[in-house]
């Protein structure tokens, strides 16, 4: 029998991280391996393997699956509370285990690698933010024209709400919050770089989470777009763009007449996103002196384990803003300036 959804565990650590497995017991096994993929950034390596006419010695099946691998999961919902002999204790445990593919995964609400795991310095060890967390679910649940390309796995409607759930959860625990005033956000940008330069808007699915931040970068083409512009306001949750849905919205006059502007000049271009429900941010325009300019655009040389390119986000990325100002050439640069 499934575990409870949301567990009633008194302590919070438990109580957190049995919610947490309880919704990925609830969701398809090709979701969690995306989730734990890019939490332990190791994005090509399967955890679950399936092979057609596996040959050994003796015997040729027609298939094989093969699945052996312990994630240990530790959690923490205090700032610095990581202790050093706990996770010492785990990671003797899972050298004593026969499996390859294995780790520690650290949880944390954290805004920085904590002390004690990096002077453990070892390679099973992965520690990830609540707030990484919430990013991976964002990005698995994306709905932008990423997925027109995408091989990825699709979430259903029911893993979308479990998920969408547990990002709830975690919220309404305050374990999720970007902590970090400089956080740039990065979408992907195939069609939303034409929206901003157009109409110096960023648009997207009505209510998606983001965490706060002040500015937005765009990833198309392969790079990172120089221009940096900074979001004017909260954002429009959900708003249909029309003169209509936007008149009878609760909205105030300021945030009317802008979405009217905006609406107006859809019409003009004939822009597929007339009369579309979405959210909304207004940014600043590529000559205004609020958007950043980079010196170039920053090409993506992110590679995996056998070579192949892949995309710097599928969904939504975070990335310092102190990292983008020093005008990396690459991803890799920028990745490395930012730790």
């Amino acid at each position: 029998m499934p575990n409870p959804l949301f567990s009633r565990y008194s302590q919070g650590e438990n109580r957190v991280t049995a919610s947490i497995l309880a919704v990925f017991e609830r969701i398809s096994f090709a979701l969690v391996e995306r989730i734990l993929q890019i939490l332990c950034e190791e994005p090509n390596l399967p955890l679950l393997v399936i092979k057609n006419q596996i040959k050994s010695d003796k015997s040729i099946p027609d298939g094989a699956i093969q699945a052996s691998f312990p994630y240990l999961i530790e959690t923490k919902v205090v700032q610095n509370s990581v202790v050093k002999k706990q996770l010492e204790d785990h990671l003797e445990a899972l050298k004593l285990s026969n499996f390859y593919k294995k780790k520690l995964l650290v949880l944390t609400p954290d805004y920085e690698t904590p002390v004690v795991i990096k002077e453990l310095n070892s390679d099973l060890i992965v520690w990830a933010s609540f707030n990484a967390l919430n990013d991976a679910i964002a990005e698995i649940t994306a709905t932008d024209e990423s997925w027109l390309t995408s091989d990825l796995p699709l979430p259903s409607e029911q893993e979308r709400f479990l998920l969408r759930e547990l990002v709830q959860m975690l919220l309404a625990e305050r374990l999720i919050n970007s902590g970090k005033s400089d956080a740039v956000l990065i979408v992907p940008a195939r069609s939303a770089i034409q929206d901003y330069r157009s109409f110096s808007v960023y648009v997207c699915q009505p209510n998606r989470s983001f965490q706060p931040v002040e500015y937005i970068g765009f990833y198309h083409g392969g790079v990172i777009d120089q221009y940096i512009p900074k979001i004017i306001g909260k954002p429009i949750e959900d708003v249909t763009l029309t003169e209509e849905a936007i008149e009878e919205a609760q909205l105030s006059l300021e945030t009317k007449q802008d979405l009217l502007q905006l609406v107006k000049q859809l019409k003009k271009h004939s822009s597929s996103r007339y009369g579309v429900k979405l959210k909304v941010f207004f940014l600043s325009s590529p000559t205004s002196p609020d958007t950043i300019k980079l010196t170039q655009a920053i090409k993506n040389d992110l590679k995996n384990e056998a070579g192949r390119p892949y995309a710097f986000t599928q969904g939504q990325r975070y990335v310092p803003l102190s990292a983008l100002r020093k005008n990396p050439a690459t991803t890799t640069e920028l990745l490395m300036r930012g730790e």
